[in-house]
C-alpha cells in the first residue's frame, strides 16, 4: 500500500528544502547521532489512540525494539509511558516486545473509554481546592493513577529494559520545553527540568501519573502543574536579561502547560541526537472554519500560535530527510493510504475532537486502525531498512474496514461537550 502525497508527509520535502534553507539550523547538521527516537504528538485521546495503531505495527515490523529513545507529549505522553511499563519484554533489538496488549492496548483502550476531563474539572469545585491553582491537574494525575495503577510509581524508580521515555510539558516562565527524563534516559534516577531553569533528579514524590498529567494540561481547561525549583534543587541552566528576582520568582513556582503549546511533535529532546527519526502525528490538520462562541474562538486562536510553531518544526524535520541529516519518516492523522479509508473518512478522523472524554468503541477502533495502516505505508515506504519481521499487515478491527461504516460512525465526533461524554 502507498501513502498519497499530502501536507505532513515527504511531499513536503521538496517545499521545506526552499522554505528552510536560511532558517534549518547549523548545530542539527553538526552533531554526532546514534540510534533511533519515536516522537508521539499531542492531540488528547485521538492521537493516543492513533499512535497505539502506529506503535502496533513497529512492533510487529521488529523496530519498536530498535527504539533508543520515545518522546510524548501531551496525547502522545500517555502511549510513551505505556511503553515504560517494566511488565513489557523486550527482546533484542529487532525483535517483538512481549506483552503489547496486556501492558499497552488494554490501558490504553480503559482510559479512553472514561471521560477523566471533568471529574478533574468538577474536583475545583469543592472548597478546600479553591486556593489550589492546579489542583484540577491534580485531580486529572489523581484519575491516570486510577486507570492505570502502575503510574502511581515514581519516576526516579521506573528503570526499565526498553528505550528511553522522555515527556515534554511546557514552561510558561520562559516559554521553553521542560522535560521529565526516566532512569534509562539519565542515569541513575532520571532527571528534569530546561535550558533555561536547570535540571535535577525527580523528586520522590512525583509519580508516573503527574508527568503525563503535566503534559496533557491543555489551556485554557487546565491550570499549569506549579512545582517548587528550589525544592526540586535545579542546577545549571541559562538566565536571561531577567532580574534576580524575576528568576527566583519563576524558580518558586514553575508552571508546566501542556506539552504541545510549544513543541506538539515532541521533536526538540530527540531531532538534533539521532540518527533515525520517526514521527508520529496525530494533532488535527488546520482547516479552515468559523467559530460561534467565546470558548471556541478562545481555543481557535491558541490553535493558531501552536499551529505556527509546529510547521516550522515540521519543515526542519523534512528537510533533515531530503537532505540526509537523519533517516526515518513521519505519518499524519490526515494521511492517504490506498486500500484503506479514503480523504472523506480522512477527514472526518482528522476533525475528531482533542479531548480527554470517552471515546467510543468505534471511535477508538477506526484511530487505532487508521495509525496502523499510515505507519505501515510510510515505514516501508521510506525507511524498508528498519524492517526486520517478515510480518504481512493484518489491520485490527475489521468491523470498521468499510469507509461508509466508520463515516457513519465519526458523523458526531468533532464536537466537544461542555460536561463531556461518558
Amino acid at each position: 500500500m502507498k501513502p498519497e502525497q499530502t501536507s505532513t508527509t515527504h511531499a513536503a520535502e521538496s517545499d521545506a528544502l526552499d522554505a528552510s534553507d536560511a532558517a534549518y539550523p547549523d548545530e542539527a547538521r553538526a552533531t554526532h547521532r546514534t540510534g533511533a527516537a519515536l516522537c508521539l504528538s499531542g492531540g488528547g485521546y485521538r492521537a493516543a489512540l492513533f499512535h497505539l495503531g502506529a506503535v502496533r505495527r513497529i512492533n510487529e515490523l521488529g523496530i519498536l525494539s530498535q527504539l533508543a529513545t520515545v518522546s510524548g507529549v501531551s496525547g502522545g505522553s500517555i502511549v510513551a509511558n505505556l511503553l515504560a511499563d517494566p511488565e513489557l519484554k523486550f527482546p533484542a533489538a529487532g525483535g517483538v516486545v512481549g506483552g503489547f496488549e496486556e501492558c499497552v492496548v488494554e490501558p490504553l483502550a480503559r482510559l479512553t473509554s472514561r471521560n477523566i476531563r471533568t471529574p478533574a474539572l468538577l474536583s475545583k469545585a469543592k472548597p478546600w481546592k479553591w486556593f489550589a491553582a492546579d489542583a484540577a491537574i491534580r485531580a486529572l494525575a489523581d484519575e491516570l493513577a486510577q486507570t492505570v495503577p502502575w503510574w502511581s510509581k515514581p519516576l526516579r524508580d521506573n528503570d526499565v529494559a526498553g528505550p528511553a521515555v522522555i515527556t515534554g510539558a511546557t514552561e510558561i516562565g520562559y516559554g521553553v520545553d521542560w522535560v521529565f527524563e526516566d532512569p534509562t534516559a539519565h542515569r541513575p534516577h532520571g532527571r528534569v527540568g530546561d535550558y533555561r531553569l536547570g535540571y535535577a533528579a525527580p523528586p520522590a514524590g512525583l509519580r508516573m501519573a503527574d508527568i503525563v498529567a503535566a503534559s496533557c494540561a491543555f489551556p485554557p481547561f487546565f491550570a499549569p502543574m506549579v512545582f517548587d525549583g528550589v525544592a526540586m534543587h535545579l542546577t545549571g541552566g541559562h538566565k536571561g536579561v531577567e532580574s534576580d528576582e524575576e528568576r527566583a520568582a519563576i524558580m518558586r513556582h514553575i508552571r508546566l502547560t501542556d506539552g504541545g503549546v510549544y513543541d506538539n511533535l515532541g521533536l526538540e529532546p530527540v531531532w538534533k541526537r539521532h540518527s533515525t527519526v520517526l514521527v508520529s502525528d496525530g494533532g488535527g490538520v488546520f482547516r479552515a472554519r468559523t467559530e460561534r462562541t467565546v470558548v471556541g474562538r478562545t481555543l481557535r486562536i491558541l490553535g493558531i500560535a501552536t499551529n505556527g510553531g509546529q510547521s516550522v518544526r515540521s519543515r526542519w524535520l523534512h528537510a533533515g530527510y531530503a537532505r540526509g541529516v537523519f533517516t526515518g519518516t513521519s505519518w499524519a492523522l490526515d494521511t492517504v493510504v490506498d486500500g484503506c479509508y479514503p480523504r472523506g473518512t480522512t477527514e472526518l478522523i482528522n476533525a475528531i475532537r482533542t479531548d480527554l472524554d470517552a471515546f467510543s468503541q468505534a471511535e477508538q477502533h477506526i484511530l487505532e486502525r487508521h495509525g496502523y495502516l499510515v505507519a505501515d505505508a510510510q515505514v516501508r515506504a521510506h525507511c524498508p531498512e528498519l524492517v526486520t519481521q517478515d510480518s504481512p499487515a493484518k489491520p485490527p478491527h475489521d468491523e470498521v474496514a468499510d469507509p461508509a461504516v466508520a463515516s457513519a460512525a465519526l458523523v458526531d465526533s468533532a464536537k466537544r461537550r461542555l460536561l463531556g461524554r461518558s
